[in-house]
C-alpha cells in the first residue's frame, strides 16, 4: 500500500515507470558482494588523529566484512575531513565563537564555525556511504551471523 492508496499492478503503470520490489536490492545482487572484504592499507601521511581513527574504523568494519582495499582512498579522505572539524573545533572551543572584524567594523563569525560545518558535513557524507553511522548500518543488509559465534549469543 502506498502512502496516497495501493499501488497500481505492473501492467497498469505508465511504459516509462516500473515497480521496484523490495528484493530487487538484497545483498546478493549487488557488486558489493563481488569485491571481496579485505583491510586496506593505511596511507603512511595522514595526520595522527585520522591514524588513530582509521585503526579503530578498520577493524570495526573489517571484523562486519563492511571493507575492502579499495575503500582505502574513500576512508581516507573521510578521516580527513574529521581531523580538519575536529581542529576547528578545538580552534572554537578556545577562542569566541563572535569575532570582531575591524576592517569592516562589524561583529562576525569566527573563520573556523565554517571551516568545522564544512568539514563536519563532508566528513558525514562520507560516514553515511561507508556504514559509519547507526542509521547507515540500519538500513545495511547484513547477510553474516550477528554477535557471538561461540554459542554464547541468548538472543540467537
Amino acid at each position: 500500500m502506498g502512502a496516497r492508496g495501493p499501488l497500481p499492478e505492473a501492467s497498469l503503470a505508465p511504459a516509462h515507470l516500473r515497480i521496484v520490489s523490495d528484493s530487487s536490492l538484497s545483498p546478493e545482487k549487488t557488486a558489493a558482494t563481488a569485491v571481496k572484504s579485505a583491510r586496506p592499507v593505511k596511507p603512511k601521511s595522514m595526520p595522527a588523529l585520522a591514524s588513530r581513527m582509521w585503526d579503530q574504523i578498520v577493524e570495526d568494519l573489517e571484523d562486519a566484512g563492511m571493507i575492502a582495499r579499495c575503500d582505502a582512498a574513500t576512508l581516507e579522505l573521510a578521516l580527513r575531513h574529521y581531523a580538519l572539524a575536529v581542529k576547528a573545533s578545538n580552534t572554537l572551543n578556545r577562542a569566541s565563537v563572535i569575532k570582531r572584524d575591524d576592517k569592516n567594523k562589524r561583529e562576525m563569525r569566527h573563520p573556523a564555525s565554517q571551516i568545522f560545518h564544512a568539514h563536519s558535513n563532508a566528513f558525514m557524507e562520507y560516514a553515511k556511504q561507508m556504514g559509519l553511522t547507526f542509521v547507515s548500518r540500519a538500513r545495511t543488509p547484513f547477510g553474516g551471523q550477528e554477535g557471538p559465534t561461540d554459542g554464547n549469543n541468548p538472543l540467537a
